[in-house]
C-alpha cells in the first residue's frame, strides 16, 4: 500500500480524537475540590458541619418523638390493662359472672337437730377469711352482702332464699389453705360434728360456679372525683 497525505489526515484526526477522550475521562474522574481555594474548602466545610449538626439535631427530635409515642401507647395499654382487671375483680367479687377453679366442695347434712344460723355465719367468716374467692351455697352465690338467718323452727335462708339439707358449699380458692382452716380444733366443722351433723370435704381441681346475682344499685354513695 503506497503512502498517501490522505492517511496523514486520518492518524491526525484519530490521534485528536483519543486525545479528547483522555482528557475527558481525566476531567471526571478528577476531585471536584481541587479547583477551590483554601477559603472557599474553609466555607463547604463550615456548610458540611452545619448541616451535620442539624440532621443530628433533627435525627434526635424524632427518636425523641418516637419515645414519647411508644411510652404514650405502653402507658394508655398498661392503664386499659389494669381497668379491665380492675372491672374482672369487681364482677367476680361482686357475684356477676360465673367463675370456675380450684377448690373444695363442703356437703353438710344435719343429725337430729337444725344447725343454727350461727354455725354457718361462722363457718362463711372462716372462709372468708381462709382465702376463698368465691362462694355458693346450694347454688346460691354468696357476696358480700349475703346473710343467713333461721326461722323459729330452724329453717335455714340465705339472703331469703330457703335452704334445704344436704347444704353444699362450693368454694373456690386455696385448699391447701382453706380446708386447715375449716379443721382447726373447736372450728365450724368440728363443733357441727359435735352436734352429730356430718361434714364432708373434698377438694376439687376445677369448680364451676354458675350462680350469678344482679349487679347492686346505689342511691346514696357515690364515689369520691
Amino acid at each position: 500500500m503506497r503512502f498517501r497525505p490522505i492517511h496523514l489526515l486520518i492518524g491526525l484526526l484519530l490521534f485528536s480524537l483519543g486525545f479528547a477522550f483522555v482528557a475527558q475521562i481525566k476531567i471526571q474522574r478528577s476531585d471536584p475540590l481541587d479547583g477551590l481555594n483554601e477559603d472557599e474548602l474553609v466555607l463547604l466545610l463550615d456548610q458540611l458541619t452545619a448541616a451535620e449538626s442539624q440532621l443530628r439535631d433533627e435525627k434526635a427530635e424524632l427518636t425523641d418523638q418516637i419515645y414519647k409515642l411508644q411510652s404514650a401507647h405502653s402507658q394508655g395499654q398498661a392503664a386499659v390493662e389494669a381497668a379491665e382487671k380492675e372491672r374482672e375483680l369487681a364482677r367476680i367479687l361482686g357475684g356477676t359472672t360465673p367463675v370456675h377453679g380450684p377448690g373444695l366442695e363442703i356437703v353438710v347434712n344435719q343429725g337430729s337437730s337444725p344447725i343454727p344460723a350461727q354455725k354457718f355465719v361462722t363457718m362463711l367468716g372462716e372462709l372468708r377469711n381462709s382465702g376463698a374467692e368465691a362462694i355458693e351455697l346450694n347454688g346460691n352465690r354468696i357476696v358480700a352482702t349475703s346473710f343467713i338467718t333461721s326461722d323459729d323452727d330452724g329453717v335455714l335462708s340465705l339472703s331469703g332464699t330457703e335452704l334445704k339439707a344436704p347444704y353444699t358449699w362450693r368454694v373456690i380458692g386455696d385448699a391447701d389453705t382453706i380446708q386447715p382452716a375449716l379443721d382447726i380444733a373447736r372450728g365450724t366443722t368440728s363443733q357441727l360434728r359435735a352436734s352429730d351433723a356430718t361434714v364432708e370435704i373434698t377438694r376439687v381441681d376445677d369448680i364451676e360456679i354458675d350462680s350469678t346475682v344482679a349487679p347492686k344499685t346505689y342511691r346514696y354513695a357515690k364515689p369520691v372525683e
